[in-house]
């Protein structure tokens, strides 16, 4: 009785493009390439391993490679059939293409039937989502689909700053490039400039005259106008002969209170 194996296949980055494959479960694991390279359009050309899986998407052990180093005992996918590697029946594997753009895909097991009668396997059960681009599409990184969503235009932008960075630094090597001019070659003192003297406008002072005019007639001095100050001199001349005349008698003894009287 022919066995089948429908395995759940879909990328590590783009959950939401799947594939689901029917296998015979004595095929080889080079056959399980090839039905996984035609379901999403790659063209199977480079470099690729199997690998057995635990529950969390963890690579174990290796199973082959296709191009094995030459210490190696892995087998080639040719010579590994598939079902000496189903332990469980939801066995996992990692399936790893191209070592340069390192594309990854994750696959489960999800049931085991008989084969249908007129059919041949492997086959294609079944597509969900778009698959990415293989290779880089002009101006967008690898995995980029023909359509241009938020994941191109995140693509575009990093490109062009990542190019814009290689401008800079070209441009940086350039300048780095040239004569190594040192600083002692640079004169830096500013030259001696000295102004010309602005001559001050002479201060033109005007001579200001006055003309006094005096009417004779009023600085004549009348002789009535003095007689009061010679009333005044006669005046000064009476009280000091009575300030005499007090002393004058009080130094005789004359005068006096009636104490002094009563002692002569």
């Amino acid at each position: 009785m022919q066995i089948i194996y429908k395995f759940r296949v879909h990328f590590e980055d783009h959950d939401d493009v799947v594939r689901f494959i029917d296998i015979d479960s004595t095929s080889n694991f080079a056959d399980f390439h090839k039905i996984i390279q035609d379901s999403i359009g790659f063209d199977s050309s480079k470099a690729y391993t199997f690998h057995m899986s635990n529950d969390f998407w963890r690579t174990d052990a290796q199973i082959c490679d296709s191009e094995p180093r030459e210490e190696s005992t892995l087998k080639l996918p040719k010579q590994t059939i598939l079902n000496r590697f189903i332990n469980d029946p939801h066995q996992r594997f990692i399936y790893m293409f191209d070592p340069d753009l390192v594309w990854s895909f994750y696959i489960e097991l999800v049931k085991i039937q008989k084969a249908e009668p007129n059919k041949k396997y492997p086959l294609i059960a079944r597509k969900e989502g778009e698959a990415p681009k293989q290779y880089k599409l002009k101006g967008k990184l690898p995995g980029a689909t023909a359509n241009l969503t938020e994941y191109d235009k995140m693509a575009d932008m990093l490109i062009a700053s990542r190019m814009m960075d290689d401008l800079i630094a070209v441009d940086d090597d350039e300048i780095l490039d040239g004569e190594d001019i040192e600083m002692d070659e640079i004169d830096t003192e500013l030259p001696d400039i000295k102004l010309p003297e602005i001559a001050k406008p002479p201060v033109v002072r005007e001579r200001v005259s006055f003309d006094l005019k005096f009417d004779e007639e009023e600085l004549k001095i009348d002789s009535d106008d003095l007689s009061f100050l010679e009333g005044e001199e006669v005046d000064e001349e009476e009280k000091e002969l009575d300030e005499d005349d007090e002393l004058g008698f009080e130094d005789l003894g004359y005068g006096g209170s009636d104490d002094n009287n009563d002692d002569y």
